[in-house]
């Protein structure tokens, strides 16, 4: 199929979801189709072209439309960009869909749903948040996709509650290149790379550190390791940014009494070096706090990137990851309390046969939610 891939993101973007849209347009080449990626133009602090930046396979092809940026202006404040934006790019998306050169329109932005309809090509909404208002004209825009894929069942069934046929929309979470994954040093040679100089047992977070100035978890890992910090046995790794982000838990750990010899900060690192990095950890960690955008809209990257590291996983008891783990194959602690957190810690490392067994069960489960695994499931739904 010839299938437009439509953002109003800027690409290449150092956020999750660009990286996620650079994954799904490259599952969607590998597995035959042709690919073309549409996003606005906009000023961007990434230099690096797409293909480069993400590795992106050469067959995808991006274009970039409009020539004008009307994020962050002086004479357009606040949200007012944003419509801008908006309004402009489904101009620009109109002049570029009408000759109807495509088989599938997919997007994961709702705001352009409005657009992308009228052409009369079929579209696919990829939903990662359920809006807060003008939820009837939202279903209605709904009705008319050939399938929404949410990324959580929570908004699956609230969908489904609003009026949504349940044939047209199912869960799909996010997935993992396990190519990334194939050739990674041993833990100590991760940990010589990365001049992580110690005998304790490692306890990983890898990834941004807030989700849009939302609290992710890693101020209860500090306090969960202060609580450890007499016996000397935990270390923390804590890889993600950006650096405002960095700086404020340095300052955290500081006031918590934790040192060098507790906790490592090493700011963000390029997505090339994520499987490197997962592996110097003994453990790693999702302590996401019991927030409404975890508990029913998140599908976080980290989790498919963490099980595919074979390492032993310790996370927050939320429905969101209950989509996908289980105690067979994690480790569950209430949500925001440290000493929950610490106590399972505690537990991993005093039962490490029993902790290989679930990281193994993970490792095997993951075989299932790669991108290229997700997107045919997705596709075969199309009607």
């Amino acid at each position: 199929m010839r299938i437009a891939y439509c953002t109003n993101v800027r690409l290449p973007s150092e956020r999750a979801h660009g990286h996620q849209i650079a994954q799904v347009a490259d599952a969607l080449d590998i597995l035959g189709h042709d690919v073309t990626v549409f996003a606005p133009f906009r000023r961007n602090p990434v230099k690096d072209d797409y293909h480069t930046y993400y590795g992106a396979r050469a067959g995808v092809r991006i274009e970039h439309l409009g020539t004008f940026d009307p994020i962050n202006r002086m004479w357009l404040p606040g949200v007012t960009g944003l419509w801008t934006l908006n309004h402009l790019l489904k101009k620009n998306y109109g002049k570029k869909l009408e000759k109807k050169n495509f088989d599938l329109l997919y997007t994961r932005t709702p705001a352009l749903l409005p657009v992308l309809l009228p052409t009369g090509v079929p579209v696919v909404l990829e939903l990662h948040q359920l809006p807060r208002l003008q939820r009837q004209k939202f279903v209605e825009h709904c009705k008319k996709c050939a399938l929404v894929a949410c990324l959580t069942t929570s908004m699956r069934d609230t969908l489904i509650k609003w009026g949504m046929p349940a044939k047209k929309v199912i869960a799909e979470g996010d997935a993992v290149d396990l190519r990334r994954f194939a050739k990674v040093p041993s833990r100590q040679g991760a940990r010589t790379s990365l001049n992580l100089n110690t005998n304790r047992t490692v306890i990983g977070y890898v990834g941004r550190l807030k989700t849009l100035g939302m609290e992710k978890g890693v101020k209860y890992l500090l306090e969960a390791l202060k609580q450890l910090q007499p016996q000397q046995k935990f270390f923390g790794l804590i890889v993600g940014g950006p650096a405002r982000d960095t700086e404020e838990y340095k300052r955290m750990a500081k006031d918590l009494g934790l040192t060098d010899e507790d906790v490592l900060f090493t700011g963000e690192v390029p997505a090339s070096r994520i499987p490197e990095t997962l592996s110097a950890c003994n453990v790693l960690a999702m302590p996401f706090p019991d927030l409404s955008h975890y508990r029913h809209h998140m599908s976080p990257l980290k989790m498919f990137e963490y099980m595919a590291a074979g390492r032993p996983i310790v996370t927050t008891d939320l429905p969101t990851v209950r989509d996908i783990l289980s105690e067979e194959n994690a480790y569950f602690c209430a949500p925001g309390s440290s000493r929950d957190l610490a106590r399972t810690l505690e537990e991993i490392a005093a039962h490490p046969d029993a902790a290989h067994t679930r990281a193994e069960k993970a490792l095997e489960l993951v075989k299932n939610h790669t991108w290229e695994k997700r997107m045919e499931r997705i596709l075969s739904k199309v009607s």
